[in-house]
């Protein structure tokens, strides 16, 4: 799909890919051997971006053909010996050798020596089936500086998107989107204040992006850092040559995908219709029909991103497909049965927040379904999920919605962007129960535990035990899932493993793992008396401790509870004490508490009951309530820390 993006009819002019804006600054920059001063504050980072210049240049080759020229000048400063490791190799994700048109890297000493090399010492090198550029940079040192300038030709995609943000800071970006004056694209920054400006000088349009004293990218914990890094969006938007219609809306958009995902479906019905029937999917009510059409889907038909997206018909011969293939056999089915449906088209929130304002296809990179009639949707593209839940970082985000509408004779797409919302709480629990009573011997405990997970919480192990058949890789998997709710030591019998088939009822109801246990690190001897680490029975917990400032928005992935119940039988005879320690009430300080972790116990004859809420009901937070965040957080871990005394009466 991703090919439809930057199809257009520009122009009949043909223009020639000469006085390249970047290829002049190349010329007219000489380079600058004097070392930069760097404040106290640069001189404790690995290094300094000095400078970040970046054109993205859109001509026309000598065929005529629409041309996208990319050109980087960057200054470094090296700190310390990991800078040095992370520059003495530039890496450029340009495939081919025809692509790069100019590469120079200098090095520049303390002393002023200068060390250069060039395109002739440029090397390949592939990942993960991608081929990249890579150039050794020799002679840097700490104190000194680098400069690399390059330029190469890109994709001629009419949008695009840039992080401006470094491993190191950044003293100053510049940005520059040329273009014949008769394309006017629009651009727009995240994240970071910005100066754009726009002008038209000798037949070309040139928009100017400056930003200043960028801070380094750290990774945190819930946080989405690339959704959150300092970024720059471009897009075109009017080609004045052929008029003043706007180009690229979401309305475009709609009609784009739209077409393109119901084409085939007159050649691919009768196809369709026979696995209907086949299936025995056809006259079952509507529901009930979407939820049989995706199991029949996600079980026989496998994913293939790079794989063409072919009609439905064709999807069904080869028994695989990309996304938009998925989409597609989806799409033909419901118009077989006649059930409405509406196409969903948006991003990941953890990959950029959705801007409604700005009409940017980028936006465009991710497929669902929704069922006006039940409000729910459906996530074709993914094997885990099932009719009514989607993939969590889709939700929460705004996305662009298309429905067919009658006009006349005629169908057409409407569309309307809005928020895909987020699952409640209610649908997200990972409960505990955990009854175990002390050996005779005081040297262990022994019971059962049984964890049940609903919504995304089941979605983390549930889709495991569906597809892993072989029973020793079960086992395997069993083992991992209780030695992770428990300790590494535990040993157990008899799992008890529930509701696990993805394409039955079972999907809809709690994923319940059991097992009998016997534990001894929680047991610990000191003297006459026994120290019970009652806290380590709830499992290893996340801590937090910053050693800088909160950078981003809190984001918990979904609203989500913890709900424990332990019940310890205490050996006739004995006394516990430090029971007070289980007594915790740790919230955000809001009424009612957004988020928060509360405990409490009960002693009834030697049972001892301990209950414990663990909640987040709201996904997003903004930093400033980071503070009370990380304590509700760190209650979890500080809760493994509690100890028990057990002693003689």
């Amino acid at each position: 799909m991703k090919r439809l993006l930057w199809i257009v009819f520009l122009t009949t002019s043909v223009l020639h890919a000469q006085n390249v804006a970047f290829k002049k600054l190349i010329d007219s920059s000489p380079l600058d051997t004097k070392l930069a001063t760097l404040t106290d504050s640069e001189q404790k980072e690995s290094g300094v971006m000095l400078r970040h210049q970046l054109y993205v240049e859109y001509t026309f080759d000598s065929l005529g053909q629409l041309s996208c020229l990319q050109g980087i000048v960057k200054r470094i400063r090296i700190n310390d010996s990991k800078a040095i490791e992370m520059y003495n190799k530039i890496v450029l994700p340009v495939p081919n050798t025809n692509d790069l048109i100019y590469l120079k890297a200098r090095s520049i000493s303390k002393n002023g020596t200068v060390k250069e090399v060039g395109m002739e010492a440029v090397k390949e090198l592939e990942e993960q089936g991608r081929v990249y550029k890579i150039l050794a940079v020799e002679g840097l040192e700490i104190g000194g500086e680098l400069e690399y300038t390059t330029l190469f030709r890109r994709s001629s995609s009419l949008f695009g998107g840039e992080i401006l943000q470094s491993d190191i800071p950044v003293r100053k970006v510049e940005v520059k989107i040329i273009t014949p004056a008769y394309l006017q694209f629009e651009a727009k920054v995240y994240n970071a204040p910005a100066t754009i400006s726009s002008d038209t000088l000798n037949e070309k349009r040139t928009i100017s992006v400056g930003l200043q004293n960028l801070s380094p990218i750290y990774e945190e914990k819930y946080a989405n850092l690339k959704a959150n890094l300092i970024r720059l969006d471009y897009k075109l938007s009017y080609n004045l040559s052929r008029g003043p219609e706007r180009l690229y809306t979401w309305q475009s958009a709609a009609e784009t995908f739209f077409d393109y995902l119901r084409s085939g479906i007159d050649d691919s019905k009768k196809d369709i219709d026979a696995l209907l029937a086949k299936e025995k999917i056809k006259g079952l009510a509507p529901e009930l029909a979407v939820k049989k059409l995706e199991n029949y889907v996600k079980t026989n038909i496998a994913l293939k991103e790079e794989e063409d997206a072919d009609v439905a018909s064709d999807v069904l011969k080869k028994q695989y497909a990309s996304k938009a293939g998925m989409m597609k056999l989806y799409i033909a089915a419901l118009e077989s049965l006649n059930i409405p449906y509406e196409i969903v088209i948006g991003c990941s929130r953890t990959d950029a927040v959705f801007d409604p304002k700005f009409e940017s296809w980028n936006f465009l990179d991710e497929y669902l379904l929704y069922f006006p009639t039940t409000k729910k949707f459906l996530d074709p593209g993914s094997p885990i999920f099932r009719y009514g839940m989607i993939d969590q970082t889709m939700e929460g985000n705004q996305a662009l919605f298309i429905k067919k509408k009658k006009e006349g004779n005629d169908i057409v797409p409407e569309s309307e962007i809005r928020l895909v919302p987020f699952s409640t709480i209610a649908d997200n629990h990972d409960d505990l129960l955990v009854d175990v009573s002390f050996s005779p011997t005081m040297d262990q405990i022994q019971g059962k535990v049984t964890r049940q997970m609903t919504g995304h919480q089941a979605a983390q192990l549930r889709p495991y035990y569906h597809f892993v058949k072989a029973e020793e890789e079960r086992k395997a998997l069993t083992n991992e899932i209780v030695k992770s709710t428990l300790k590494p030591d535990v040993t157990y019998t008899n799992p008890q493993i529930k509701n696990t088939n993805l394409n039955s009822d079972e999907v809809n109801k709690p994923f319940i793992f059991s097992v009998d246990i016997v534990l001894k690190s929680v047991v610990e001897r000191a003297g006459k008396k026994y120290l019970f680490k009652v806290g380590e029975l709830i499992g290893p917990q996340v801590e937090m401790y910053n050693e800088r400032a909160r950078q981003y928005p809190i984001d918990m992935g979904n609203a989500h509870a913890y709900k424990r119940l332990m019940k310890v039988k205490i050996p006739e005879g004995y006394k516990v004490s430090g029971l007070e320690s289980l007594r915790r009430n740790i919230t955000d300080g809001r009424t009612p508490a957004v988020m928060g972790f509360t405990s409490d116990y009960k002693l009834e004859g030697n049972l001892l009951t301990i209950t414990i809420d663990e909640f987040y009901k709201e996904v997003l937070q903004p930093i400033d309530i980071y503070e009370p965040f990380q304590k509700v957080i760190n209650a979890a871990a500080d809760f493994n820390k509690v100890t028990l005394l057990l002693e003689k009466k």
